[in-house]
C-alpha cells in the first residue's frame, strides 16, 4: 500500500467534494444509530422480544461501532483513510444483509455486531475529518443537519415501514444505501495529519486533566446512549400510541436542526464554556420532564428539549475538547469516548429494565449529566486560567 504521508494533499481536504463526502458517510455511518429508538420498538413488536432484549440487542450493535472507534482512535492516522472507509462501507453492508437471513439468536446477534463495525469505522473517520476541517463549526452543523433530517423522517415513518416490509425491508435498505455510498470514496483524503490544523485556542493541559476530560465526554455520552435507546419505550409505556411517540421524535429531530445550527450561529459570540454549562444541565432537566408517566405535552417537551439541547452542546463540547491538548489528537479520542458511551448506554439500561418502569435508568442518565459537568468543569477551568496567562494572537 502507498505511503499515506505522500498521498495525503491529493485532494483539498477543506474542499466541497472532500467535506460532502465525509458528511453522506457520517450520515451513513449512523443509518441505524439515529433511529434507534424506534428500532429498538421494532424489536419488541417484530422479534417479540423483552424491553431489556431489546435495548440490549441493540447495545450489542453499538458495542461494535464503539470498539472500530478505539482502533481508530489508536492507529487510524497510520492508515490509508480511501481503503478503510471502503472496507468498512463493504462489512456494515454485509452485516446488514447478514441480518435479513440470520435466525433470531447468536447470529443475528453478531450480524448487527458486525454490523457495528462497519458503522463505527465509517463514523469515526468522516466525524474525525468533519471535526478537524478549517470550518469546523459550519462543517459540523450540515452534518448533524443531514443526519437530523434523515432521522426525522425516519422515526416518523419506521412504524408503518416495519409493518409493512418488516426489519428484512429495513436491513435491506440499509444495505444498499451503504453500497451506494462506495462512490463517495474517491473524495475520502488518503489521510489527514491533525497537526496540520493550527488551533489558536489550544493549551497543553497535564496528561491527568486529559483524562479527566475524556471522562467527561464518556460520561456525556453514557447519558445520552442511556436516553436515547429507552426513549420509545418511555412514550410506550407513559400509555402514549406508538405513532404518536414516533410523531413526539419527528419533531425533536426536526428541532434539534435548529439547536446544531444555532451552535455555529453562537460560536465565538458567547462563551464555550458557558454554552456547555447550559446545554448539560439543561439536557438533564430535560430527562427529569420524563420520569414517571409523562403526558403528551411533557413528553414531546422532554424529548424535544433533550435532542436540541444534545444537538447544540455537542460541537461546543468537541471543540473544547480540543483545546485542552496541542498535539491534535484530541478529537479522535473523544471521539472514541462518545462511542464507547453510545454503545454503552443501551447495555447499561438492559439492565436497568426490569419490567417495572424507567425510574432507573433515568435517574442515571440525569446523574451522568451532572457527572459530566463537573468533570468538564475541571480542565476547562484550567484551560482559561492557561488562556489568561498566553492570550491567543488571533
Amino acid at each position: 500500500m502507498s505511503d499515506p504521508e505522500v498521498l495525503r494533499h491529493d485532494i483539498d481536504v477543506n474542499g466541497w467534494p472532500a467535506v460532502l463526502s465525509a458528511v453522506v458517510l457520517g450520515t451513513i455511518g449512523v443509518l441505524s444509530f439515529i433511529i434507534q429508538p424506534g428500532i429498538v420498538q421494532a424489536y419488541v413488536t417484530q422479534l417479540k422480544l423483552d424491553e431489556a432484549g431489546a435495548v440490549g440487542l441493540a447495545g450489542i450493535e453499538m458495542l461494535g461501532v464503539a470498539l472500530a472507534t478505539i482502533f481508530m482512535a489508536a492507529w487510524g492516522n497510520r492508515l490509508n483513510w480511501r481503503h478503510v472507509v471502503i472496507g468498512g462501507l463493504v462489512i456494515a453492508a454485509l452485516g446488514n444483509f447478514a441480518s435479513i437471513v440470520a435466525p433470531q439468536g447468536p447470529a443475528f446477534e453478531l450480524a448487527r455486531f458486525v454490523t457495528g463495525l462497519g458503522e463505527g469505522t465509517i463514523t469515526s473517520i468522516s466525524f474525525t475529518f468533519v471535526g478537524l476541517t478549517i470550518k469546523a463549526e459550519r462543517n459540523v452543523a450540515l452534518y448533524l443537519t443531514l443526519l437530523l433530517t434523515y432521522g426525522a423522517f425516519g422515526l416518523w415513518y419506521l412504524p408503518q415501514f416495519v409493518a409493512a416490509f418488516g426489519l428484512a425491508g429495513m436491513f435491506g435498505a440499509f444495505g444498499v444505501l451503504t453500497l451506494l455510498a462506495l462512490a463517495t470514496a474517491r473524495f475520502v483524503p488518503h489521510g489527514y495529519d491533525a497537526e496540520e490544523m493550527i488551533n489558536p485556542e489550544a493549551r497543553q493541559l497535564s496528561r491527568a486533566l486529559l483524562l479527566v476530560a475524556l471522562a467527561g465526554v464518556l460520561s456525556y455520552n453514557l447519558a445520552q446512549g442511556i436516553a436515547w435507546a429507552v426513549l420509545f419505550l418511555v412514550g410506550v409505556g407513559a400509555g402514549l400510541g406508538e405513532q404518536s411517540v414516533a410523531d413526539a421524535l419527528f419533531l425533536s429531530q426536526i428541532l434539534a436542526v435548529g439547536g446544531a445550527l444555532s451552535s455555529v450561529f453562537l460560536a465565538g459570540h458567547v462563551s464555550r464554556n458557558g454554552a456547555i454549562a447550559f446545554g448539560i444541565l439543561m439536557g438533564a432537566a430535560s430527562i427529569a420532564l420524563l420520569v414517571g408517566r409523562p403526558s403528551l405535552l411533557l413528553f414531546t417537551a422532554g424529548v424535544c428539549g433533550f435532542n436540541v439541547l444534545w444537538n447544540f452542546v455537542l460541537p461546543f463540547i468537541l471543540g473544547r475538547v480540543c483545546d485542552f491538548d496541542e498535539s491534535g489528537r484530541m478529537m479522535s479520542f473523544a471521539i472514541a469516548m462518545q462511542m464507547i458511551g453510545l454503545g454503552g448506554g443501551p447495555i447499561i439500561a438492559s439492565h436497568l429494565l426490569d419490567g417495572s418502569g424507567y425510574r432507573s435508568a433515568e435517574l442515571l442518565c440525569i446523574a451522568l449529566f451532572l457527572a459530566s459537568f463537573v468533570l468538564l468543569l475541571m480542565p476547562m477551568r484550567r484551560h482559561r486560567a492557561l488562556s489568561a496567562l498566553r492570550p491567543s494572537t488571533i
